[in-house]
C-alpha cells in the first residue's frame, strides 16, 4: 500500500500495531495533537521525529518512506535523472530517491519553521 504523505504512512503504521496518536506521541515524546497533524499533513516531521517514530514502530526510516508514493516522475528534475546520466547502476537508484525525498522533506521543514 502507498500513500501520498509520509503521515498518511505513520498513521496507517500506528493503527496496524494498535496504538493510539496519543500512545505513540508519549513514546516519541511529541503531543497528540503534533501527532495529528503529521499523520495529517498539517506539520512537518523532522528526521530526528522520523527516526524516532520509526524505532517504536520498529521499522527502518527506508521502510516507512517505502510506504510513500514516489512523485519523481518528472525525473527531468530529480537527482534520479542527474545520477542516471552519470552512470548511477539501476541497483543505486532506489536509495537515490530516498535521499532525494530526505532532502526534500528537509527544505519543506526549513520552510515550515521560517513560516514561508
Amino acid at each position: 500500500m502507498k500513500f501520498k504523505y509520509v503521515g498518511e504512512a505513520i498513521g496507517h503504521l500506528r493503527k496496524m500495531q494498535g496504538l493510539t496518536q496519543e500512545e505513540l506521541g508519549k513514546k516519541v515524546n511529541l503531543g497528540r495533537v503534533v501527532i495529528a497533524k503529521i499523520e495529517n499533513n498539517q506539520r512537518a516531521i523532522s528526521l530526528e521525529e522520523a527516526k524516532n517514530i520509526c524505532y517504536v514502530l520498529g521499522i527502518s526510516m527506508d521502510t516507512l518512506f517505502g510506504y510513500v508514493e514516489d512523485e519523481s516522475n518528472e525525473e527531468d528534475e530529480s537527482f534520479v535523472m542527474a545520477f542516471s546520466s552519470k552512470g548511477a547502476d539501476e541497483e543505486e537508484l532506489p536509495e537515490i530517491r530516498r535521499i532525494e525525498l530526505l532532502v526534500e522533506a528537509l527544505f519543506t521543514q526549513e520552510q515550515i519553521y521560517r513560516g514561508e
